[in-house]
């Protein structure tokens, strides 16, 4: 079986949407040829971090872990200058100094050394054939490429966003130096890349009008069958009590929340629509709060960050799963991971999207799902009306549940098994040109 360095700052137990991306490919790239060979960050911060994510890696995964190097400096002053009970909360508070001075390509800059040093040491021991690094961060795709050099090995880089800022939303911003270097950075990286891979069609062509590139594979995200295999029935619920429950598992920040939902809500109440005792949203991935902002905190809870298992719970028992999209750029090129789990669930989609999105395409190619325009208060308020006043099923497109067959990640990754297998073939065809 033919190896992988598989650079993925993100991984369990780290909880953060990029985490299941890489989680999952590794998971399922050993039935497709490749072993991969984890190399992710030490320690991880207690309050990132879901130690249980830990048990979901395949049995057999070797994962090596390399500190940040503002980490290792923090300490080792930490340990000369102060007493043992205050050495700790020094070296957070140093390594926080340490970490904004060295921020180019991004705040992570720090864990370079140690990762190149980790992955070489690794080649020398073990042996691999291929370098992969999955972004953010961008510091991960300069240790692929490094290492790749100092190996000979090919390196194919994976970008769940883009590394150019698209100047729309907030947590995009970028210090003088980032904005200076990193298209820099990029192009260097992405040039001399075996093959480049993102998660949407959008992503790839801007990825190569960015980067210069050519070879840029889209493999979207997916879902995995078997957490769904207990569920009830498309569209039937697993409560059955006469109210309609609306889920939605995700962040809340700038741009991106349930503020179109709770808008149309607010609405019904202030109409005094007499179907709408019946609404409840359920909303997990952020802190609570805006429900009581908006005046609809009688018929939204709101349960904070929860477990990926309590997410699938949510899911699985909902009437109909509720997704927004961030806006400007990524409203229309962007496919949220959890869109895969929603389609898995085979439960209802009410998507706020534009009509010519990236989610808009898949929910209507395979079906089960209403799209609504976001910004349009007055629609989605009809449409809420309308479920909790008849059947769900007639607001509903068709489920065609044979086209869920290409998001599993099963298929996912096995798309990403023959892009390795290409790079490979090509870089020893080169050689031996």
């Amino acid at each position: 079986m033919r190896r992988v360095l598989f650079i993925a700052y993100l991984f369990p137990p780290i909880a953060n949407s990029g985490t299941r991306r890489s989680l999952c490919f590794v998971n399922h790239l050993p039935d497709h040829g490749w072993q991969p060979l984890v190399l992710t960050v030490a320690d991880p911060p207690a309050d990132a971090s879901d130690p249980a994510l830990l048990a979901e890696v395949r049995a057999g995964t070797v994962i090596e872990r390399a500190p940040l190097g503002s980490a290792v400096a923090a300490h080792r002053v930490a340990r000369a200058v102060v007493s043992t009970a205050r050495r700790e909360r020094i070296a957070a508070g140093l390594q926080w100094r340490f970490d904004k001075l060295a921020d180019v390509p991004d705040q992570v800059a720090t864990w370079y050394p140690q990762a190149v040093g980790r992955g070489v040491a690794l080649h020398k021991e073990t042996g691999f054939d291929l370098v992969y690094a999955s972004g953010w961060p961008w510091t991960s795709f300069l240790v692929a490429r490094t290492i790749a050099r100092r190996t000979g090995c090919p390196y194919v880089l994976d970008y769940r966003d883009l590394w150019k800022p698209t100047g729309t939303h907030a947590w995009e911003s970028q210090t003088r130096a980032q904005a200076i270097f990193n298209p820099m950075l990029e192009r260097r990286a992405a040039r001399r890349a075996a093959a480049i891979v993102t998660v949407t069609p959008t992503l790839a062509q801007t990825i190569r009008q960015n980067a210069n590139v050519e070879r840029v594979h889209c493999i979207t995200n997916g879902y995995e069958p078997a957490d769904f295999a207990f569920a009830p029935a498309a569209g039937a619920g697993a409560v059955s009590d006469g109210l309609i429950r609306i889920a939605y598992t995700g962040v809340w920040k700038p741009g991106y929340g349930l503020a179109d939902l709770y808008q149309a809500i607010r609405q019904l109440k202030d109409a005094g629509s007499p179907a709408v005792h019946r609404l409840r949203v359920l909303a997990a991935g952020f802190t609570p709060g805006p429900a009581r902002e908006f005046g609809v905190d009688d018929l939204v809870e709101e349960l904070g960050p929860v477990t990926h298992e309590r997410v699938l719970a949510l899911m699985n028992a909902a009437n109909v799963l509720y997704l927004p999209v961030p806006a400007g750029f990524y409203a229309k090129a962007s496919l949220p991971g959890k869109l895969f789990e929603y389609l898995g669930s085979q439960r209802p989609i009410l998507a706020v999207v534009p009509p010519d999105s990236e989610v808009a395409r898949v929910v209507n190619d395979v079906g089960g799902s209403l799209c609504i325009e976001p910004g349009d208060h007055a629609a989605l308020a009809r449409v809420l009306d309308t479920l909790c006043s008849g059947s769900l099923a007639d607001q509903f497109s068709m489920f065609r549940p044979e086209r869920l067959v290409s998001y599993t990640r099963a298929a996912t990754t096995a798309m990403l098994a023959r892009v390795f297998d290409a790079a490979l073939r090509r870089t020893t065809l080169e050689t031996l040109t």
